[in-house]
């Protein structure tokens, strides 16, 4: 992907017909092609003939994409039907505190000692289990992101984090606690502890009848000036 430091965001030159090219300014970096355009349309849809919008149910079932020039790809096959009258809506809301602490192990069995460390912190947490809504450890660059795979060989350093989402500040205060008194009480070379605490802001989605929303536009002609 080319110039990824100077990213150009995509633009649609929209036709009177509904159809459309997608393409990027001049000069920026990144590329538009038919497979970019593919991923994009892809992105976190539901039903691709039905997809809720503010003024229509868009139908993409029919979508077609075809390059026609460097960074220009043409859009067509697209239809839809009527709006629900339902808009949705995204309602945030106080979700807990998230506690946590991360250590670093180095070296000879350092992925033992990783375990080994989340393994000693869980079990310190017992007394306070029935207070944390979730917990869970992790060796970043393990299995932090896919939780079930094991390494296939020793790494030569791992991360360990320890978190827990808890009722008040108060308990998840006490999960970075315990990761940092890993540094006398736990395995040998533990180091680089770092432990906070923050408010878990969650989101909820719903929808709701669009005509108790008020509507208002704000349209402002940009130009571009090339040097």
């Amino acid at each position: 992907m080319p110039d990824l430091a100077n990213i150009g965001h995509p633009l649609a030159e929209v036709d009177r017909d509904g159809n459309a090219v997608i393409t990027k300014l001049d000069g920026s970096g990144g590329c538009v092609s038919r497979a970019t355009c593919i991923e994009q349309m892809l992105y976190e849809i539901h039903d691709p003939a039905r997809y809720l919008q503010p003024d229509v149910v868009a139908d993409f079932s029919g979508v077609q994409f075809r390059e026609i020039g460097t960074d220009r790809v043409a859009v067509t096959g697209a239809s839809g039907t009527p709006a629900t009258g339902l808009l949705k809506v995204s309602v945030g809301f106080r979700d807990g505190w998230l506690g946590e602490g991360q250590i670093s192990y180095a070296g000879a069995n350092c992925l033992a000692r990783g375990q080994l460390a989340i393994d000693l912190v869980r079990d310190r947490l017992a007394h306070i289990s029935g207070a944390l809504l979730e917990q869970r450890g992790e060796l970043i660059g393990v299995n932090s992101v896919l939780p079930t795979t094991s390494a296939s060989a020793c790494p030569a350093e791992v991360r360990m984090r320890y978190a827990a989402r808890c009722p008040d500040a108060q308990t998840a205060r006490a999960v970075g606690e315990e990761v940092e008194g890993l540094y006398l009480a736990g395995p040998a070379g533990g180091g680089g502890v770092t432990k906070g605490i923050r408010e878990v802001l969650a989101i909820a989605s719903t929808l709701m009848p669009a005509d108790r929303v008020a509507v208002t536009f704000d349209m402002q002609e940009v130009q571009h000036e090339t040097a």
